[in-house]
Parts: C-alpha cells; structure tokens; sequence
C-alpha cells in the first residue's frame, strides 16, 4: 500500500501547538505514539517555541513498526510566522517526506505585496493573499485560543497547494478521556466535511494543559483508523507527569 500524502500532511497538521492564552503560546514539546487500526506504526515528535516576536513549529516522524517501517517513513515540517497583534501571521511552511520516494510541500508568504508562492509534489503556484489567511501550522494556535475563550466553531481560509480554501472546524463534545497521562478533560474538534463524506477528523484538546492536543483521530467510516496518543508531555521545559486515571 502507498502512503498517502494528505494523511500524512493530516498528522503534522493536528499535532500544530497553538495559543494557550489570547497574548501568546506556551513552549511545549510532546512525543506521541501513533496507531493505525489499532497496530503501532510509528512516533511523532513536535515542539513549538515562541520567542522575540516570532513563533517556530517543528515535527518529525518517524516509521517503526510494519509498513511504516518498511517503507522508511520520515517525516519533518517546519512553520515560521510572527504576530499581527496576538493573531499568528506564517511565514513560512516547509514539510518534507520520504516513504519509499520524497515529496515536498512549501510556501513562502509575502505580505507586503499580497502573494504567496506554494511548491507541491506537482508543481508550484503563486496566489493572492487576502487578510488572515493560514497555513498547516497556524491553524492549532487559532483553534486553542478560540477554546480559551469559550468559543466552539471556527472557519479559515488556508493554504493548500494552488488554492486558498475554506476550512470549518466545531467542538463535537466536551468529556473525560483516558490517555497514557492519565484521566484528561477534553473538548473533541472536530473537521467539518460536505454531506455524505464518510472522512472524519477530530483533535482532542487537553483543558487541563493549556488546550494541548492529547489525542487524534482520522479515517473513514468502515475503512482504516489512525490515531496519536500523547506519551510524554512538557510545558516551558517542565515534565507533566501521569495523573490518576478515569473512574471505571
């Protein structure tokens, strides 16, 4: 079976660390071990750092068990941007994966002349930018600030390849969850697709930790089923230890 570029730009996209607070983001670092219909396929590791008006995100995967493995999954992505007030403005976007053969993804935003110029496995583009438009890894920061104001439904304009698409994200629930850290509450959002679509892809955001992403889920009704667990956790350098679990 090949790997499959969106599912693999899906993982860095849902493990993007975003604003804890309406001024700006916590540094975090977290390693997740990822499954796919329930067998270990691998680990992600991503931190964000935010420093001096600007804000780094970095993730790397890596393939390590079965097909993953055998297909010598590497994954790593960078966002850079700054701040136009407490909003993220990206800079710039790099991710790069090799499965068998490399691909890459990157845009470079120019917003004192309004473009942004995108490279993708099957060519490249330059668009028109247009206010508070996002890229794969400032999408997590809006979402987390909104969820640290009370808010439960989002919609952007995002980056994708030779487009500027629209991108509509809700809260699905509010519950304890149990995760490898322990018993967690967690407001589960989720990505809203046209009617009939059988996809689905939520977040689970710890409120506990500042609206960390603790857990994710993506596939398809009746086909394979991905999903990252959060295994160890650090905020500004300080290890969160295991809680108690949830009550039976």
């Amino acid at each position: 079976m090949k790997p499959n570029p969106r599912l693999l730009a899906w993982l860095a996209v849902l493990l993007i660390p975003s604003l804890a607070i309406a001024e700006r983001p916590t540094d975090f670092e977290a390693r997740l071990e990822l499954s796919r219909n329930d067998k270990v396929m691998g680990e992600l590791t991503f931190t964000f750092t935010s420093a001096n008006g600007q804000w780094t995100m970095a993730s790397a995967t890596t393939g390590t068990r079965g097909l993953a493995k055998f297909l010598g999954l590497r994954e790593n992505s960078t966002g850079e941007g700054d701040w136009d007030g407490s909003v993220p403005r990206p800079l710039h976007y790099e991710r790069n994966v090799r499965a068998i053969k490399k691909m890459h993804w990157s845009a470079d935003f120019d917003w004192d002349n309004g473009m942004v110029h995108t490279v993708y496995p099957k060519g490249e583009s330059t668009l028109a930018l247009e206010p508070g438009v996002l890229d794969e890894s400032a999408i997590g920061l809006l979402v987390r600030a909104g969820l640290a104001r009370g808010e439960d439904e989002w919609r952007f304009r995002l980056v994708d390849e030779d487009e500027i698409e629209d991108a509509h994200f809700r809260t699905r629930s509010v519950e304890a969850v149990q995760t490898p850290l322990g018993c967690m509450n967690v407001h589960i959002v989720e990505k809203v697709r046209g009617e009939g679509n059988t996809r689905y892809t939520r977040t689970f955001y710890a409120d506990d930790h500042d609206f960390v992403p603790v857990l994710m889920q993506h596939g398809q009704e009746g086909g394979n089923h991905i999903e990252g667990r959060v295994i160890s956790l650090s905020i500004n350098g300080e290890t969160v230890e295991p809680g108690p679990d949830c009550p039976q």
